[in-house]
């Protein structure tokens, strides 16, 4: 039993060392540099797929085990795993024009991704003694979107969220209806951000202020390529945030069409259909 707990430590060990890594490197090609992005991404691809079969016959081999606490990091590494090779593969199929990717449409109940994500990055919180608290409101309706372009945005917000929260503090993420749309918001402890810092948010490869509080990487992109999926959907992104008062991350998405008939949602219709990007709101609270 214990050789079995140790084999599993050590392949997820240098699975997660292996993706931290690859990642790193990706981040660090220059933004604009398509040739270079797919090659990575294609060599990325390979190993993520590798990666995966590796988890499921790891799942498959420890099926039953007595501890639980197994099998719920195993899947949730291959979760991860399955949604980046997802990402990735359509980097891959998409030459030098991500924005043409075809969106891949569907009803889903973003409560539910939300606890998910916030009980992954649990995990990652734990190591700076934050707590991640998820929270949603009974009348959220679901919402018709691309399920990995929000997953990709939860995963950008939810990480920045942690990277520049102080030591032992709480990350509250709460998503509600608004009228046609499901709204969520990611509020974080932080040290906040100045109007200029503001100004400059969701640009690609802008460096602000703060500081990750542990030491962490930041190459400067991932908001900038949230608000292009965000707005991809028919929704907006935006920050409320006073300095030194923390800040506020929060996207809305549209409602389902089996839900909402009102004129809110023919407009989020039309955004989809001419490829329009909605409009991107910055207030401050």
């Amino acid at each position: 039993m214990a050789d079995q707990k140790e084999f599993v430590a050590s392949a997820i060990a240098k699975a997660q060392a292996d993706l931290e890594e690859a990642l790193s490197q990706l981040a660090k090609l220059p933004a604009f540099d398509a040739s270079s992005v797919g090659y990575a991404a294609h060599g990325l691809n390979n190993y993520l797929t590798v990666m995966g079969g590796t988890i499921e016959l790891i799942l498959a081999r420890l099926a039953g085990h007595p501890d639980a606490q197994v099998q719920v990091w195993l899947e949730g590494v291959l979760h991860a795993t399955n949604l980046m090779a997802r990402i990735v593969d359509r980097m891959v199929n998409s030459a030098a024009a991500p924005a043409d990717t075809p969106l891949r449409l569907e009803h889903f109940d973003l409560p539910t991704m939300v606890r998910r994500a916030c009980s992954y990055y649990q995990r990652v919180a734990q190591r700076k003694t934050i707590r991640l608290i998820a929270d949603s409101t009974a009348d959220v309706p679901p919402v018709w979107a691309d399920r990995v372009h929000v997953a990709a945005v939860l995963d950008n917000l939810l990480s920045n969220a942690v990277k520049y929260s102080p030591l032992r503090t709480q990350i509250v993420v709460h998503v509600q209806a608004e009228e046609g749309w499901a709204v969520c918001r990611v509020q974080d402890a932080g040290p906040g951000l100045s109007q200029a810092d503001q100004a400059k948010l969701f640009q690609r490869g802008v460096r602000l202020t703060p500081r990750p509080t542990g030491a962490e990487s930041s190459a400067g992109f991932g908001l900038a390529i949230a608000k292009e999926l965000i707005e991809r959907l028919g929704g907006a992104i935006w920050c409320e945030s006073v300095l030194g008062r923390g800040a506020c991350f929060a996207f809305r998405l549209p409602a389902s069409r089996e839900q909402t008939h009102g004129t809110a949602q023919e407009s989020h219709r039309a955004h989809l259909h001419s490829g329009k990007a909605g409009r991107t709101h910055r207030r401050s609270g």
